[in-house]
């Protein structure tokens, strides 16, 4: 077992545990046999049979990798080397020596109640991303593939460090290669987890980093709407920023910047990303009318289209509610005259309430079962004529928001609010589209697929973000 104050390797005298997973050890310690001595970091990796052999060769690529860097923000590579059982307490170790950063993990600096101004986290923005730079420029490119607060370190000299490069990969874009999976939920984007990270799955992690940094809440945390991260309404800052750490996030490749150097020019250009954010496309097919502009948002979702079939039922349903009012006129006539001749009997002949007492109940149990029946075909009726001739409508400014129901072209529901109340646009999965204010939400969009309204979702969320 190894233990504070331990040689090893005749020169690395063991100081402090900093970390310990199963089979793993982080530990300061100090180099006794440099000159002049030098505080170092340790990571050992114990060598088991319950160890994944993926483990050993992230440990060992981690140690090939980082002895080829030279960076002033980026730890430096100082010894690789194995211990026998003896030495290990009983266990082979490999163990990774690397300069030590001193000051103290962004992550920490969180934990201990710091919350980030929009400027400090542009600075840290910056420095990442000229390592970055550096990394991706190398030949093959080096991604790091696990940026998270940890893995910032402050220093004492006031510089950004990244740290921690038990994830890195250094082969780049071999058609049909496969790499191990890895990466922190939350940071890690979602090629990255397919085993096909590029430069950009970077550029997602220290996107969602900044995030954390400026919210103070983790990403996993944070809600998600079509796969984005949602946290401009908990932030205060210039909205070019906002803009462009939202292309950061993009969950699509294609939206993001390339690489780190365009990321950064944009980023000190001050100005909202030349790269927009893309919208989805309207479904192939779709009916729905949609005019935007910046002031104004309109949507007409048009009546559905009608089917033999649906036609025949409202038919039919429209028959028999017909036919029901002459069934319906009959009974309460016929329960009105016995309830005459209950009352006339009650005065002159007592003896006959035996016989109009059960025929009263019986015309009352028919009529009220016609009446429910009635009801619910009544209410099929109404469905269907909504449903088959119906249409909703909404009108969107930056003050105000309507939404109304027509049918026959008459507005027969409407609502109306402030703008500034919606909260969100919420996609019920294959059900419905709903606005929520600070009060009420609204459902629509009832009729359409799957696909318009999660196009429809995407639309106004973004129009109201704007």
């Amino acid at each position: 077992m190894l233990q504070a104050q331990q040689l090893i390797q005749g020169r690395y005298q063991l100081q402090q545990q900093l970390g310990q997973n199963p089979g793993r050890q982080t530990w300061l310690a100090q180099d006794v046999g440099a000159s002049p001595e030098a505080s170092v970091i340790l990571k050992l990796l114990a060598f088991n049979p319950t160890m994944q052999w993926d483990e050993f060769k992230l440990f060992e690529r981690e140690a090939q990798v980082l002895k080829q860097l030279n960076h002033p923000q980026i730890p430096k590579y100082r010894d690789y080397f194995s211990l026998d059982q003896q030495v290990g307490g009983g266990l082979y170790w490999f163990g990774l020596v690397q300069q030590h950063i001193p000051g103290a993990s962004v992550r920490q600096l969180l934990d201990g109640g710091k919350r980030f101004s929009q400027a400090e986290v542009k600075t840290i923005a910056q420095s990442v991303l000229e390592i970055l730079i550096y990394l991706h420029g190398l030949n093959p490119s080096v991604l790091h593939r696990d940026i998270k607060p940890s893995n910032l370190i402050l220093g004492d000299d006031e510089q950004v460090y990244l740290v921690d490069f038990g994830a890195v990969q250094n082969s780049a874009a071999t058609e049909g290669v496969t790499f191990t999976v890895v990466g922190t939920t939350g940071y890690a984007p979602l090629e990255q987890f397919w085993g096909k990270a590029v430069p950009a799955s970077d550029l997602y992690a220290l996107g969602a980093t900044l995030i954390h940094l400026l919210t103070g809440t983790p990403p996993a945390d944070l809600p998600q709407q079509d796969l984005r991260i949602q946290f401009s309404d908990r932030v205060s800052i210039d909205p070019h920023f906002t803009d462009w750490i939202k292309v950061l996030t993009a969950p699509d490749l294609e939206q993001r910047f390339t690489n780190a150097s365009e990321a950064l020019a944009a980023l000190r250009s001050n100005r909202s990303p030349k790269i927009a954010i893309i919208t989805n496309p309207q479904p192939p097919g779709s009916r729905v009318k949609l005019k935007k502009s910046t002031r104004q948002l309109s949507i007409k979702i048009p009546k559905p289209k009608r089917s033999l079939l649906s036609v025949i039922k409202l038919g039919g349903n429209l028959f028999l509610t017909v036919c029901s009012l002459p069934l319906l006129l009959v009974l309460g006539s016929i329960l009105l005259v016995l309830g005459i001749g209950l009352f006339a009997a009650l005065v002159y002949s007592p003896a006959v309430l035996f016989i109009l007492l059960p025929l009263i109940l019986l015309m009352g149990w028919l009529l009220r079962d016609t009446n429910r029946e009635l009801g619910k075909l009544q209410e099929e009726v109404a469905h269907a004529l909504r449903h088959l001739f119906g249409h909703h409508c909404l009108y969107l400014d930056r003050q105000h928001f309507i939404i109304e129901q027509e049918l026959f072209g008459l507005s027969y529901l409407r609502h109306v609010g402030q703008t500034s109340e919606i909260q969100k646009v919420n996609q019920i999965p294959f059900m419905e589209l709903v606005l929520e204010t600070q009060m009420v939400s609204y459902s629509f969009g009832q009729e359409l697929t799957e696909n318009e309204r999660r196009w429809l979702t995407h639309e106004l969320q973004n129009w109201l973000d704007e």
